[in-house]
This record gives C-alpha cells, structure tokens and sequence, in this order.
C-alpha cells in the first residue's frame, strides 16, 4: 500500500520546480502510470484506504484513478463514494483532467445515467463541472447534453442557468485549431482541450446539438424568461441544412414554439432569420399554419378571432403538440398587450377605459371589473413588461395608469454597474475572439472566402481607378478647351 500511494502522490510536482513543458510531460506520464496501477487487484483492494490520503484537488488524477477503481469493485458503501465523488467534483483542479479526459469522462457518465445520484443532484454536478473546466462555457460537450436533459425532467433549472445562459460558440471537431501550447498551459482556450481526443467529450451529432439547444429553450420556457427561450428556439431553426434539403421533426417543434414564444415576448409574429435555409422554410410554411393563424390571430384588435382559432383545432390538438400550456399563456397575454399598446396613443388613462378597451382573449370580451385590470396591470410592472404607475387619487377620482419614459437616466449605481457587465462581457468576447481568428485563420474555406473577396475588391479597385482616370482626361480636356470632335 505504500509504495501505490507514493506512486499516487509524486504527481504533480512541488509548486514552482517545473515549466509547463515539464509538467506537460510529467503529466502524460503520470496518467499512463496510474492506468497500469488500476489494472492490479492490489490497487483495486487497497483503493478505498488510500482515497484518505489522497487529496481530490491537488491529486485529481490520481484520486479519479481511485474512484473508477472503488466504483467498479463495489468496495466501498453507496452513500461514501457518493459523497467522495461531489467532493472531487466542486474541487477538481480543471488543468489536471485535461489530461485524464477518458478517466473523467466515465465519471460524469456515472451521473448521466441517472442511477447513482437523484436527477436534480446530478444536473447540479455536471454543471458544476462543465464550469470548472470551461469559464467561458463556450464549448458543447456530450455532457452539457446529458445535463440540461436531466435538469428539464426534474423542473429544477436554476442550478444549471450559469451553464445554459452563455453562448455556444464551438464544437468538437471543429477544424483550424493550431494550438500548439501544452494543455497545462492557462492561456490554452477550451477549445483546444474539450475535445473527443482528449476524451472530455463523446462525439456529438447533429442531433445533439438541436436536441440541446431546444431543451435550453423549454427550459427557459419553464421559467418564463421570454427573450432566452426565443434566442434558443432560433438557434434550432435556424441549424444549417444541406440545400434543399428538409429539416428534422425536431427544428419543426422548435418553430412552432418560437412563434408562440415571439408573441409573448414582442407581441408580435416574429420574422424568419435571413439565415434560415430554403429548405426548412419551406417545411415551416407548411406545417405550421396552425401557429401562423394564432400569429395574425394575435395582432387584431379585438380577441374573438384569437379565441376562435385556439377553440377550432381544441385543446387535445394544442396538447398533443405539446403546446397546450404555451398556448394558456398566449391566450393570458393577449390583454396584456393590447394594454401595451395603449402607450403609443395614451400618457395617462383611467383603469375603467383600459376595462373597457381591452379583452380577455379567453372569454373574448372584457374584464368583469376594475379591480381585476388593476391586478393585472400591477403584475406586468411588478415584472417589468410595463413601465409604469397606477395613480390612486385622495379625491375619490377614478384610477388611473400613468405610463413612464422607459428610457430614463440611470443612476449613478446602476451605470457603474452596468458598465463592470459590460466590461465583464468584453473580457469575455476577447478571449473568443482570439481563438475564432485562430481558427479561421487556419480554415481552408476561410482562405478561399479571403482570396474571392481580395480579387473582387481589386477588380472593383481596377474598374474605380479606370474610371477616376476617364474623369480626370474629360475634366483636363475641358479645362484646355479641347472638346470631343475639334
């Protein structure tokens, strides 16, 4: 037992005595030899004693050797390698997995599965992980899969919103990487370690990426957070397709929801994106006619149109396309727009005339009393949709909406706090930024798309300066008195 635990703890070497060549090397070395040392039954039999005296951060590789080593044996009770592996996991050194990508990978797996660790828990975990190992959470892994499917099953989304929220940029496989540093290096971008080499990530399909995109999106869905599901919904309806060629059931479903979802958030029928392939258009045009009629449905003046087309098809259909409760919430925000709307003609307005200007699209005609548009009109500014305050005069005058400029001064606070996000987010970008121009820089269709725009700004150039020239004899020519025919 002594000599494996030494062999576990000479990795890596004491702070300051190596570059990151050295580490580099010492690293690769060390995972080859702990690799040989889980084959052996001592090593097996001997691991639960010396996950004591190995520490889960400054010993990563060696303490993930243990844990595959006591998992796989079944020598230690459920309950305590559930506790050692969240340990590992909120305190892992990130730089020390990537060189034990497989190693790691099967550990995340064991709570992709959903049998060791409750749903919610696991999510949280994987989470917390994927995090560790990319700050810019840049790049899509398998394991980002796996989380938000296990979060959107249990209705538990908050744990997992630091890793959902922030943009997908890259995907492993992904070509024009000539990143040449050692993975120890800190400056090495995710993109050049989270890939299916290195084992931190199964390779992904297409599917995979449309299948975590469009969970994202219904995950926001849950939570009401409008502008995040819409912008997820557009990634997957808007995913790259051959020419002519049709898209999958699933960019179908993530269309008809990103219609409802564009109502609730702008009001409106959204647009289609300029970048959305001809061949899905025209399989969105088609089949999801249903959702254009609620769209036209829903700018109209008056609800009885909304609530006639919703009550045409029923609610078994709406259910069936999984959208009935989308569909509630569409119906529900109606009026709520059409109190917007007020604000391009109105300042201020009574809480009475707003009863009796809008509708409830459910029973397509107005609210019974004040009092009911009084709480909804405090609930759209108690949630931000409205800008605005409901005067409640001492003189017994009727109550009214004042609507306020959205667009005033932010205090002194809030700007200082908005430009730390601001200059937060740019930091941010620039690491990407770089890693992209790399990328491109290396691409062979990038050069070719470089070389075509050269050539026709040079033609371009050519066909100015022939041009500036011509202009420049008729100018000369006039000013000498010589003219065409003399």
């Amino acid at each position: 037992m002594d000599h494996l635990a030494l062999s576990l703890l000479e990795f890596p070497p004491p702070s300051g005595t190596y570059d990151d060549a050295i580490y580099h090397k010492a690293a690769k070395a060390h995972c080859q030899k702990v690799e040989k040392l889980m084959t052996s039954s001592s090593f097996k039999d001997f691991a639960p004693r010396l996950l004591d005296h190995v520490h889960p951060e400054y010993h990563s590789i060696s303490y993930l050797s243990l844990l595959i080593a006591i998992k796989n044996a079944g020598n230690l009770p459920l309950g305590d390698l559930l506790a050692k592996i969240t340990v590992f996991l909120n305190t892992f050194d990130s730089i020390q997995v990537r060189y034990a990508g497989k190693m790691f990978t099967t550990v995340l797996e064991w709570l992709s599965s959903g049998t060791l660790f409750p749903a919610s828990v696991a999510a949280e975990l994987l989470a917390t992980a994927l995090l560790k190992l990319d700050p810019w959470g840049s790049v899509l892994t398998s394991h980002h899969v796996a989380m938000v499917k296990l979060a959107y099953t249990t209705d538990d989304i908050q744990p997992i919103l630091p890793v959902i929220e922030k943009d997908i940029v890259f995907y492993p496989g992904m070509k024009g990487s000539n990143e040449t540093r050692p993975l120890c290096d800190e400056n090495v971008p995710p993109p050049a370690y989270l890939t299916v080499e290195s084992g931190l990530t199964r390779q992904l399909s297409s599917n995979d990426v449309l299948q975590y995109d469009f969970l994202r999106g219904l995950c926001f869905i849950q939570r009401q957070s409008w502008k995040q599901a819409f912008d997820a919904l557009e990634r997957v309806i808007t995913y790259p397709t051959r020419e002519h060629t049709a898209c999958s059931k699933i960019m179908v479903e993530a269309h008809n929801k990103w219609i409802l979802v564009g109502l609730l958030l702008n009001g409106k029928a959204p647009a289609l994106p300029a970048t959305t392939a001809l061949g899905p258009q025209k399989v969105y045009s088609s089949l999801s006619k249903p959702y254009q009629s609620i769209a036209r449905a829903f700018e109209e003046n008056t609800a009885t149109t909304l609530k006639g087309e919703f009550e045409a098809l029923g609610a078994q259909f709406w259910a069936e396309e999984n959208n009935l409760n989308l569909m509630r919430l569409v119906l529900q925000h109606y009026q709520r727009w059409q109190i917007l709307r007020l604000r391009g003609v109105y300042t201020k307005i009574s809480l009475e005339q707003i009863r009796q200007r809008t509708q409830n699209a459910e029973t397509a005609a107005p609210l019974q009393s004040e009092a009911e548009i009084e709480e909804i009109v405090q609930s759209m500014i108690d949630n931000g949709m409205l800008t605005g305050v409901i005067e409640r005069p001492e003189n017994g005058d009727p109550r009214y909406l004042t609507f306020l400029d959205g667009a005033e001064e932010p205090s002194e606070a809030e700007f200082a706090r908005k430009m730390v996000r601001t200059a937060q987010r740019l930091e941010g970008l620039g690491h990407l930024i770089k890693t992209t121009n790399e990328r491109l820089g290396t691409s062979r269709d990038y050069i070719r798309f470089l070389v075509n725009q050269q050539k026709k700004e040079k033609d371009a150039g050519a066909r100015d300066y022939n041009l500036a020239f011509i202009n420049q004899v008729e100018d000369e020519d006039l000013m000498t008195g010589v003219m065409a025919g003399y």
